[in-house]
């Protein structure tokens, strides 16, 4: 039997998520099922993050995903092909490269801007709704500083440094807050001071910005671009563009070098000219599965169909795009499974549940308005990370939440972040070298020391004391305590007898005295006082020097026993004074089952982390282990203070400390490039960078495609 040919078209936010739910429901079944995701591009491109690369804020690549990286380990097969037209009845798909057979259709071609036929756009604005837009957008604004600051010529001067975005919804006012960071360090690069001689225009054709955003967070938005220095125009519709500037409705000219169209979007062209039922604005109607009411097997998802929910239509964002595309997949599965005689559930109905909108006004500032919650600034922004690392890590797993934060965060130029320039700064690895080679040395030594002691000859494990010693060192130290106690209150009481025996002995003798001639009473009473004084300060000198023997005695034998107990000498006295209960539990559980084992496993990690360390190879993993050694001998109250300075030194470690005069420079990559090939570090997502494919997975991927 042939297998069922699920085609997804369109490589968006709603086509990706279309196949991986189809994924999701067929991975089982990959010999009755085949699903074909199909793209002009090669890569997923972030469109909510277009500002930034046109900004100057991020490069390029961080908006872009591969779809290698997406769906490498799945069952989707990714074609970059150009879909020319579709043959509905004969269920084909017509590609610059190939045809393409379908059982079950998914259309995803996305929106273009709209211009509304108002003359000179096309042809003098710039749009920004593909990368493409973007990275010409700012290649023109760079060329146009430059060209101001050799410009002579005071009014075309100040045409060139005026910078005008057209439309206040959500793409125009983040694309003004990435020119309010942008401009000023650009003009200042070319020796223009734009606070001075620089304009930069929100022109709005409503009444207000932001319109599907409150009030509350309307307002602060909008007290933050005029504390910026935005010009914003409201009820200025732009009625005619040329190559000096535009004219709004109301009469005004505005003469500038760049204008940047954000006022809307549209169905594609390509979409627009399918023979199926339309919508409205270029979009074609769907019922509330998602599916056209020409064909039963095609759906249209995101923003190229057309549904009212509620009389309104569904808003063209990413929220929609993907709660849409979950519809439509499902109602291809439910059909899918029907007719192979799998067990199906019928597709539910479409019905939103946008959680609300945030808006970033350039690297450091937003708005939003989500759950009922208006927020704005620090947190809005912080809200906005958290929802893109979310999205990413849903798309690519931890490999793109990652890389996100690299982009956003790690790597941002000019501080333009959630927290500046303080994470951004990097420290030449080769300045951890000789830290890393120390660290090393003293694992290395810790190990050898242990070997000496017969920690590999002596095969009962007794000398792991894995939870039990730091019991044993507790109580010797408690018993050395009481001793010592016990001894400096025996002479303490020693010291106070005698004092009594020797005011005993004064007393008597001075009274007898009293009858007799003054100095004979002094002289008889002082006899026995001195001699009674001698005798008590030899008692006391006695006494004291044998507390002290006794005390010294004691330490002496608590060490000695420590020292044979086999505890880890290096960190006593431990930082706690017992185990905490996991690492008892640990203790228990699996270290009393063969000490011996985990007695050679810390004799050699020790041994094995200091040499890796000091050679620079696999220096991630050898501090991993290092970090983990380091923890156990903590919580077991097995370590002193010193076991801080190799917790911190492993961390440091952690930053490919290795590749700076060590063998990781030639190992590591090498081991990259083979793991990446593995196919559980593509269902896991769990790679570096992009994955890689043995031949056998090339060839089997170009005969798919």
């Amino acid at each position: 039997m042939d297998k069922k040919q699920i085609v997804v078209l369109g490589g968006g936010y709603a086509g990706v998520h279309a196949a991986k739910t189809l994924h999701k429901a067929f991975k089982k079944h990959q010999d009755k099922v085949e699903i074909t995701l199909i793209d002009k591009n090669r890569h997923h491109i972030l469109m909510t993050e277009l500002h930034e690369v046109a900004g100057n804020r991020v490069e390029e690549d961080s908006v872009k995903i591969s779809f290698d990286r997406i769906f490498s380990g799945k069952m989707v097969n990714v074609v970059q092909d150009t879909i020319v037209d579709i043959d509905f009845k004969d269920q084909h798909l017509k590609g610059e490269r190939a045809s393409y057979a379908y059982d079950q259709l998914i259309i995803g071609t996305g929106a273009t801007t709209a211009d509304f036929n108002i003359p000179g756009v096309k042809e003098h604005a710039f749009y920004l709704w593909s990368l493409d837009d973007a990275l010409r957008i700012r290649c023109h604004i760079e060329q146009v500083v430059k060209d101001a600051s050799r410009e002579a010529d005071a009014e075309k001067r100040r045409q060139m440094l005026t910078f005008v975005v057209a439309g206040g919804g959500f793409t125009g006012i983040e694309l003004v807050g990435e020119l309010i960071e942008w401009l000023p360090i650009l003009c200042k690069e070319n020796g223009i001071d734009f606070k001075k001689e620089g304009r930069l225009i929100s022109a709005e054709a409503l009444g207000s910005i932001l319109n599907m955003l409150p009030e509350k967070p309307r307002a602060k938005a909008v007290k933050y671009l005029e504390k910026k220095g935005v010009e914003i125009k409201l009820n200025s519709l732009i009625t005619q563009v040329d190559a000096e500037g535009f004219t709004t409705k109301n009469g005004e000219v505005i003469k500038t070098k760049t204008l940047v169209w954000t006022c809307g979007v549209r169905g594609t062209e390509f979409c627009e000219k399918l023979p199926l039922t339309d919508g409205k604005i270029g979009r074609k109607l769907v019922n509330e599965y998602m599916q056209s009411p020409d064909y039963q097997n095609v759906y249209l998802v995101g923003d190229g169909m057309w549904f009212l929910e509620n009389n309104k239509a569904v808003p063209q964002i990413v929220e929609a795009a993907e709660q849409t595309a979950k519809t439509a997949a499902d109602g291809v599965i439910y059909a899918v499974k029907t007719e192979l005689g799998l067990k199906a559930e019928h597709p539910k109905p479409f019905k939103s549940n946008f959680h609300g909108f945030m808006v970033s006004i350039g690297g450091r500032y937003a708005v939003s308005h989500t759950a009922g919650l208006s927020l704005s600034g620090f947190f809005a922004m912080a809200l906005k990370h958290l929802v893109n690392i979310y999205y990413q890590s849903g798309v690519c797993g931890i490999n793109g939440a990652w890389a996100y934060i690299k982009h956003e965060i790690l790597e941002i130029k000019h501080g333009r972040s959630l927290i500046g320039g303080l994470a951004v700064y990097k420290v030449p690895s080769y300045w951890t070298t000789f830290l890393r080679m120390f660290l090393g040395v003293m694992w290395f030594i810790e190990g050898v020391g242990k070997i000496q002691k017969g920690w590999l000859t002596d095969t009962t494990g007794s000398k792991v004391y894995w939870g039990s010693p730091a019991t044993t060192v507790a109580d010797a130290w408690a018993s050395a305590s009481q001793s010592v106690a016990e001894t400096v209150a025996s002479a303490s009481q020693a010291v106070a007898d005698t004092v009594a025996a020797v005011s005993q002995t004064v007393g008597p003798q001075a009274v007898a005295s009293a009858s007799q001639p003054a100095v004979q009473a002094v002289a008889s009473a002082s006899q026995p006082a001195i001699e009674a004084t001698s005798s008590a300060t030899q008692w006391v000198v006695d006494t004291a020097a044998s507390a002290s023997q006794t005390v010294v005695d004691t330490v002496a034998s608590v060490s000695q026993s420590i020292a044979e107990s086999g505890v880890v000498e290096q960190f006593a006295p431990p930082l706690l004074s017992q185990p905490l209960a996991i690492f008892t539990w640990i203790n228990d559980t699996f270290v009393a089952q063969a000490p011996y084992l985990f007695q050679l496993m810390i004799v050699l990690a020790e041994v094995g982390i200091g040499l890796a360390l000091f050679a620079g190879l696999f220096t991630f993993p050898a501090a991993i282990v290092s970090l983990g050694l380091s923890v156990m001998f903590l919580i077991g109250a097995l370590a002193g203070k010193e076991i801080l300075w190799y917790m911190a030194v492993s961390i440091v470690m952690l930053g490919g400390a290795g590749k700076a005069f060590g063998l990781d420079y030639w190992v590591m990559p090498y081991l990259k490039k083979l793991w990446n090939k593995t196919p559980l570090a593509k269902k896991t997502y769990f790679y570096l960078d992009e994955p890689e494919f043995t031949k056998r997975q090339m060839e089997r991927k170009l005969g798919k495609k």
